[in-house]
């Protein structure tokens, strides 16, 4: 009964923080599923509290691992090991929340130079499955018409879930994960963009300086601005700067499909 988005989400965010473990050097990459019984003899279980049948969906690589004192850490908001614009310090607790959303646990087994495995823990329901009926998914029709939307994050992993789930909504996606090449393409008369989506926290040119940017290139082009941390400082500083709309993330991306038709229909009419 999982949350289909979210779980294609968490696995993303944990293959593409593999990919960074494993850049100096070539490496494996494993996603495996399987059973398994929860006792509450294990410390971990003692601590969550979870025990029983559980599937469990393990991520493991064979790159740089992680020291005790950076485990201790990873599921904080924006820590991040990575270089100054290569991640947000977000992943890892949007796993974690994930997690927490589904009733489950993440057992994380790691040791410098050995690779890391990150083990998701989801409890078996022993509720009937209720699948929808064909027709009400054949009234879903795709929301975009070709419509070009343009999304802007540093974040790679959210990039890549973006476009999937737009693109398959029938929009025409293209991404950046560089604001500066974004607003060069923008630049270009050629370029046809109906929607613009950038998030807000991007290191050394923010989301609004893009916003502002763009409003002088294409004033009428509507703007879209993504954060995981909105404040009240934040919206008015967005709305002042000409932003459209507000997208609370990462964890919403229904809001964003939504927000994205929204203004696409208001740009429409």
């Amino acid at each position: 009964m999982a949350d289909a988005t979210q779980i294609e989400q968490a696995l993303l965010n944990l293959c593409n923080n593999a990919i960074h473990a494993m850049a100096d050097h070539a490496g494996i990459l494993k996603v495996e599923l399987s059973y398994t019984t929860r006792t509450p003899e294990d410390q971990h279980e003692r601590r969550s509290g979870l025990r029983g049948q559980h599937v469990k969906l393990s991520v493991s690589d064979t790159g740089c691992g992680m020291s005790e004192a950076t485990q201790e850490r990873i599921f904080e908001p924006f820590f991040t090991t990575k270089p100054v614009g290569q991640g947000t310090g977000l992943g890892l607790s949007v796993v974690h929340g994930i997690m927490r959303s589904h009733m489950g646990s993440i057992k994380v087994q790691s040791s410098l130079g050995q690779g890391s495995t990150f083990n998701l823990y989801f409890p078996v329901t022993d509720a009937e499955i209720e699948r929808a009926p064909t027709a009400s998914i054949e009234k879903l029709p795709d929301m975009g018409v070709g419509q070009s939307v343009m999304v802007v994050d540093d974040d790679e992993a959210l990039v890549f879930l973006l476009k999937r789930l737009l693109t398959r909504k029938g929009y025409r996606v293209i991404t950046f994960t560089d604001p500066l090449q974004a607003l060069t393409q923008l630049r270009d008369p050629a370029f046809t963009c109906n929607l613009l989506v950038t998030d807000y926290n991007m290191p050394g040119y923010s989301g609004v300086d893009l916003l502002r940017d763009v409003q002088q290139l294409r004033p009428h082009l509507p703007v879209a601005l993504a954060s995981g941390y909105v404040t009240p400082d934040i919206e008015r500083e967005a709305i002042a700067a000409g932003a459209r709309a507000l997208i609370h993330k990462p964890n919403d991306v229904d809001e964003l499909c939504a927000t994205v038709q929204k203004l696409l229909r208001e740009q429409n009419d």
